[in-house]
């Protein structure tokens, strides 16, 4: 690729993992519904700002240094998706009203504070309450260019999730499915394949098994019947497993197709259709010409960039060292086309 080519690749890719979160739990108490300021102002929860940030990091580390933190005069100079990662880890809280109130200031803090210009705002829901979600995605869609879902044990497939999936279609809003860390490490959380797993390290690597079931979940159950507009975005998975899990799909269902016969094509087709994966972490995808031959063109479209930055991200640079100008190219023409017309 040449300088002037990576340039052209470097300004056009968009980044849809950028992550954004507050430094202090005392930023979000202006933006509290009335009285809730009053709860969250104890010891045991102002205190916990490192654990909260840095469970994205799926460490079993109890104190490290703070993650970045991220500031308007850090706007991003191309366009970015803005994930207020820090909202997801309610999948992992007991107290659902305190959940619902902490992900509502953070909403309200990220459009005051961070989307602006090139930084477009993920807006956060509650995985506990369906219904309040979506009036929340109503109210903010003119301002947010993505709605993003804590995972929990009730697969993205279940009919729970309806009124989030009626909004974001009335609204033109895709669905953005990243992990908080906490999975299969707090209870309340979507377990890890198998049981409980004693490390960070083994929670990560089976990490893209949480997208993976909730893309079978997808695939298999009614949600594109009745919503075949709705698009997904599974970002901070990795995306080099996908051809053996779209195989198997479709494997599957031409075997047993008699038990789901709503599914009247393949579940791949819907896959190409509606679902889009980011790239992060690009490092995974090294060696390409062991992964790389099973991608058949229309898979290939529907990659984008995602940096994961500030935690252990990576760079357009990156993505073009790994994976080459081909693929580089083709990633940024898929961000612009998932853009759309929200850049």
């Amino acid at each position: 690729m040449s300088t002037a080519d990576s340039a052209t690749v470097a300004t056009a890719t968009v980044d849809f993992d950028r992550h954004v979160g507050i430094a202090r739990h005392e930023e979000l108490f202006p933006a509290m519904p009335a009285g809730w300021d009053r709860h969250f102002e104890r010891e045991e929860f102002v205190a916990s700002i490192g654990l909260t940030s840095n469970h994205i990091r799926v460490t079993d580390t109890f104190r490290q240094e703070a993650a970045e933190s991220y500031s308007p005069p850090a706007a991003p100079e191309t366009p970015a998706l803005l994930l207020p990662y820090q909202a997801l880890t309610v999948n992992g809280w007991s107290d659902r009203f305190a959940a619902r109130a902490f992900v509502e200031a953070i909403n309200a803090h990220g459009v005051a504070h961070w989307a602006s210009g090139n930084g477009r705002l993920a807006l956060a829901v509650s995985p506990h309450d369906a219904a309040w979600s979506a009036a929340q995605i109503r109210r903010y869609a003119d301002r947010v260019a993505a709605v993003a879902v804590p995972l929990v044990p009730e697969m993205l497939g279940s009919s729970w999730w309806s009124p989030i999936y009626e909004a974001c279609v009335d609204t033109g809003l895709p669905v953005l499915v990243h992990f908080s860390g906490v999975e299969g490490h707090y209870l309340g959380a979507p377990p890890l394949s198998g049981g409980v797993h004693a490390s960070a390290f083994a929670r990560m690597a089976l990490m893209p098994h949480v997208a993976e079931s909730n893309i079978a979940s997808l695939a298999f159950e009614s949600t594109f019947l009745n919503y075949p507009e709705l698009q997904f975005l599974f970002a901070g998975f990795g995306f080099t497993w996908l051809p053996a899990l779209l195989w198997r799909l479709d494997r599957e269902w031409r075997t047993f197709r008699h038990d789901v016969p709503w599914i009247t094509a393949p579940p791949s087709e819907r896959v190409l259709q509606n679902m889009w994966f980011t790239t992060w972490p690009v490092g995974e995808a090294a060696d390409i010409a062991t992964w790389d031959v099973p991608f058949s063109d229309a898979l290939r479209s529907r990659i984008v960039f995602g940096s994961h930055t500030p935690h252990d991200g990576d760079s357009v640079g990156d993505l073009a060292a790994v994976l080459g100008p081909e693929w580089a190219a083709r990633v940024a023409r898929n961000g612009a086309t998932l853009l759309g017309d929200r850049a």
